[in-house]
């Protein structure tokens, strides 16, 4: 049998290495985009001297593409709704999963907004917070 022995130089094997991960390192925070158009639309009657039924708010369709042009997966809905325009008074998580969102009775003056995640391939996850739509009792 017959031995076979390299001499392996190591310098010039890491040189390579780092400009590999220094190149997909750059694919991936290249590839990162924002989440845009991220709305909401108040409905027709936004105020009350009572409670009542203010319709559905209306949210944006959101599709986001990576820089190389491939559609990420679908956006996740959260609708959150707060007694303050900061959502940090009485502040509610997980209301709807939906684009859309239709706030029932409304009792007290309430805000509400959407909260949208999108997880590229290409990218890390990305989260955008619309502003508030203020529903009020008078």
């Amino acid at each position: 049998m017959k031995m076979i022995y390299t001499n392996l130089n190591l310098k010039k094997m890491i040189k390579p290495l780092v400009l590999v991960f220094f190149f997909l390192a750059l694919m991936i925070n290249v590839n990162a985009q924002g989440i845009t158009p991220n709305s909401i639309k108040a409905p027709a009657v936004v105020s009350s001297n009572e409670a009542f039924k203010p319709g559905i708010i209306i949210g944006s369709a959101v599709i986001i593409k990576d820089n190389q042009g491939y559609r990420c997966p679908d956006a996740t809905y959260e609708w959150q709704s707060a007694s303050d325009e900061y959502f940090t008074q009485n502040f509610t998580t997980n209301l709807a999963k939906t684009k859309d969102y239709d706030p029932g009775t409304v009792t007290t003056t309430t805000y509400f907004r959407r909260v949208v995640t999108i997880a590229c391939i290409n990218g890390p996850e990305t989260v955008s917070k619309c502003g508030g739509i203020k529903i009020t009792i008078n």
